[in-house]
């Protein structure tokens, strides 16, 4: 399986008048649209054909013209290349339209697969045996959490609305370890713990909790770190390999840390009929946290 990547191909600052007088040229179909074509194997039967088109900034991109023959010339590279999806730089996003398609999803779901990841960076250096955390979250989530937790933190507070159905695990979780886990519906249990997880779509009730919490909150739907103390949020990232990465030049921080590690996820999850977190270890993404 091969991926499809366009990327502009950027040109000196020198060269202003050559670019002015090639896109007057390639509207007149008289210059040869140059695209230079690289492959990366990203692992074993599964490429990312990466296109450069000589375009320096969106404004040729508005031609009808000079977008016809760039897409006619790019499908014909990708049709030999075998390429079954294809993601755009920014400025290049009216070829394939590719802005249109969301990763966060699929963002999310990784970050909540491998959100014990996350917590280590967020408490670096310090033992987590130690430390009474909150969750927040569906019944699905929170059993997940709780057989993650359970060995690893001193206390698990699950903070649910009322009315709502304790998750199954708590008990059978403190049977095997003896690692407290109280389920409550009182809101005051943040004041005691300093790391509040908030696991995708938890309860609308919590949503304005932290505005008055103190502490530091991992939003795995946001993927945010919120620093309540120190007035600081951190973006949780998914980076690809720094090998990978270089062939690639500089890109955009939300194509670099977001876009393209989510477009990469999700059809190689697709691909090989496993999740997208699944998908991100056999790629060797790691998570990271940026301001």
């Amino acid at each position: 399986m091969n991926l499809g990547m366009i990327l502009p191909r950027k040109t000196s600052h020198g060269k202003e008048t050559e670019n002015v007088l090639f896109r007057i040229l390639s509207v007149l179909s008289i210059a040869p649209l140059g695209i230079d074509v690289r492959r990366i194997q990203l692992y074993p039967n599964i490429g990312l054909i990466i296109c450069n088109i000589p375009i320096v900034c969106g404004n040729a991109m508005h031609h009808n013209g000079l977008k016809r023959r760039l897409k006619r010339k790019l499908d014909r590279i990708f049709a030999q290349e075998g390429v079954l999806s294809v993601i755009e730089h920014p400025i290049i996003k009216d070829l394939y339209g590719s802005h249109k398609t969301r990763y966060e999803s699929y963002l999310a779901d990784i970050a909540v697969s491998r959100f014990t990841e996350i917590m280590s960076m967020v408490y670096r250096g310090m033992n987590l045996n130690r430390v009474e955390i909150t969750i927040t979250g569906n019944q699905r989530h929170l059993e997940y959490a709780i057989t993650r937790l359970i060995s690893l933190v001193k206390t698990i507070n699950v903070l649910i609305p009322d009315g709502f159905p304790e998750p199954g695990k708590a008990e059978e979780a403190f049977e095997e370890t003896g690692i407290p886990v109280h389920i409550t519906t009182d809101p005051d249990v943040l004041n005691r713990t300093p790391l509040w997880i908030r696991f995708p779509n938890d309860h609308e009730n919590f949503d304005s909790l932290p505005a008055v919490y103190l502490g530091r909150i991992i939003d795995l739907g946001a993927l945010k770190i919120i620093d309540t103390r120190a007035k600081r949020i951190y973006d949780i990232c998914l980076e690809l390999p720094e090998s990978f990465l270089d062939k690639m030049g500089s890109l955009p921080d939300q194509m670099r840390y977001h876009r393209l590690p989510g477009f990469l996820a999700a059809n190689c999850a697709n691909a090989w009929g496993e999740s997208a977190a699944e998908a991100s270890i056999r790629l060797n993404m790691r998570l990271s946290v940026k301001p």
